[in-house]
Order: structure tokens, then C-alpha cells, then sequence
């Protein structure tokens, strides 16, 4: 019986470690550690090598629980390729928010105290208008996230 329950712990934590991918109704493409909403009819979940699950290391488990990261990208942005880059090698899981209409545009203007450049950025609380690499890592280090996920599991 304790081993039934063990595994049945050990499958969930690995369920939970999965990269859901999805898009949403509004055309906005989501990365997250935690799986879409109901009403989603397509998702991707990103495994390793040879098919197995790819999991998160726990510090990034952790950083992601309490530090979620959104990217605001727009169209026709190489700026916003570049951040989701960074993001990626970096192996932080976050949401991709979509900035198109006036309207998308203003409501990030707002949220970013005046300041609605794309590609941005939030880590938890903190918020960061434009592309600037060095700022970035300086906002997931403070936040948790590991520079390297090398060694990480």
C-alpha cells in the first residue's frame, strides 16, 4: 500500500513539473508549469529527450510559484524574440500576453506607469518596460530563478 501511494505522489509531482503551451481565445500564446484552463481546446506539453517529461528543477518550481513571470510582446517585434530567448534558456516558465490593439496597448501603458513598449516584463511584483538583457537576469536573479539549470534537478 505505501508503495502504491508513493508512486501515485511521485506521477503527480511529474505531472505537475510538465510546460503546458497553449493559446488562448484572444489569439495570446501561454507558457506556464501549470496546466490551461478548461475552455482550451489546444495545448502542447513540452517533454525531453527520448519522450520522457521534461521537469522543472524545484528552485524554479519555487521561483515560478512566487515570482510568475509575464512577457508582453507585439507584432513584428525581433526585440520580443530575443526576450522569449532569454526566458527559454533561462528555463523560466511564464505567460505571453499579446499586445495588438489600441486598446491591448493602452492597458499595458497604464499597467507600466506610462511606459508601453513591448517587449516587457513582470516578475512577480516587479515590471520592467523594454528590452534590456542585463535587467532581466537581474530581475529572475532577485526573483529565485537559477542562472544555470545545469547540476538543477
Amino acid at each position: 500500500m505505501r508503495l502504491l501511494t508513493l508512486a501515485a505522489l511521485l506521477l503527480a509531482s511529474v505531472a505537475q513539473a510538465q510546460t503546458y503551451v497553449w493559446t488562448d481565445e484572444n489569439g495570446r500564446k501561454h507558457y506556464s508549469d501549470r496546466p490551461p484552463p478548461p475552455s482550451v481546446q489546444h495545448q502542447q506539453r513540452r517533454f525531453g529527450p527520448n519522450g520522457a517529461v521534461r521537469t522543472q528543477p524545484y528552485r524554479v518550481r519555487e521561483a515560478a510559484r512566487s515570482h510568475p513571470v509575464t512577457l508582453y510582446t507585439g507584432e513584428s517585434c525581433p526585440l520580443c524574440e530575443d526576450a522569449r530567448k532569454l526566458l527559454s534558456a533561462r528555463g523560466v516558465p511564464f505567460t505571453e500576453e499579446k499586445v495588438g490593439s489600441q486598446e491591448e496597448l493602452d492597458a499595458l501603458t497604464e499597467r507600466f506607469n506610462g511606459n508601453g513598449l513591448v517587449p516587457s516584463i513582470e516578475v512577480g511584483p516587479e515590471k520592467f518596460a523594454g528590452y534590456i538583457d542585463e535587467r532581466w537576469h537581474a530581475l529572475l536573479d532577485d526573483a529565485g530563478y537559477p542562472k544555470d539549470l545545469k547540476g538543477l534537478q
